[in-house]
C-alpha cells in the first residue's frame, strides 16, 4: 500500500510545482511596456545641444511612452525651459546628464517641483554610478523602451516619495 502513496505524492507535488511554475512565467512573461504605469508622467524635455539629444527628440514619438499615459513637451533652449518650468506643470524634466547641474538650480525655483531626469548617453559604469547616487534616477541610452519606462517610473517614485517628506 505504502508503494502506491509515495508516487502519488510525486505525482500531485510535481502537478502543483508544474501549475504554479506555469502561472509565473505567465506574470514573469509580461513586458514592463505591456503594463500600465502607477504614475503617467508629464515630461518637460530638454535635449540642448548635447550628444543625447536625438535619443531624447525621439523619446516624444515613441508609442510604448504615449500608450503608458505619459505625456511630453520639448523645448530646444533654455529661454522656452525658463518659460515652460514658470508656466505649466511638470512631474519630470528629462535632459542630458552634461546639462544636470545647472538644471538642478532651474528646477528648485520651478513651482511644480518637477523632478530632474539625466540622460546618460554612452557613459561609462562609473560615470552612470555617480549620476544615480546624485540624481536619484537615471535614463540610460541608447536603450529600448522597456528601460526608458522603468527610468520614468523611477522618477515618478522619487518624486512621490519627496512630497511626501
Amino acid at each position: 500500500m505504502r508503494r502506491f502513496w509515495v508516487p502519488l505524492g510525486f505525482f500531485l507535488a510535481a502537478t502543483l510545482a508544474w501549475a504554479c511554475g506555469d502561472k509565473l512565467m505567465l506574470v514573469m512573461g509580461a513586458r514592463f511596456s505591456q503594463i500600465k504605469p502607477l504614475h503617467p508622467a508629464v515630461i518637460l524635455a530638454f535635449p540642448g545641444q548635447s550628444s543625447s539629444a536625438p535619443v531624447i527628440r525621439s523619446l516624444a514619438s515613441q508609442p510604448a511612452l504615449r500608450k503608458a499615459g505619459h505625456r511630453f513637451q520639448l523645448v530646444e533652449d533654455s529661454a522656452g525651459l525658463d518659460s515652460a518650468l514658470k508656466t505649466g506643470k511638470y512631474d519630470v524634466v528629462l535632459a542630458d546628464l552634461s546639462n544636470a547641474p545647472q538644471l538642478t538650480r532651474d528646477l528648485a525655483s520651478a513651482a511644480s517641483k518637477p523632478v530632474l531626469l539625466p540622460v546618460a548617453f554612452h557613459a561609462t559604469r562609473q560615470e552612470q554610478s555617480a549620476a544615480q547616487k546624485q540624481y536619484h534616477c537615471l535614463m540610460k541610452a541608447p536603450g529600448d523602451s522597456e528601460n526608458y519606462l522603468a527610468a520614468i517610473e523611477q522618477a515618478m517614485e522619487f518624486k512621490i516619495k519627496e512630497a511626501r517628506r
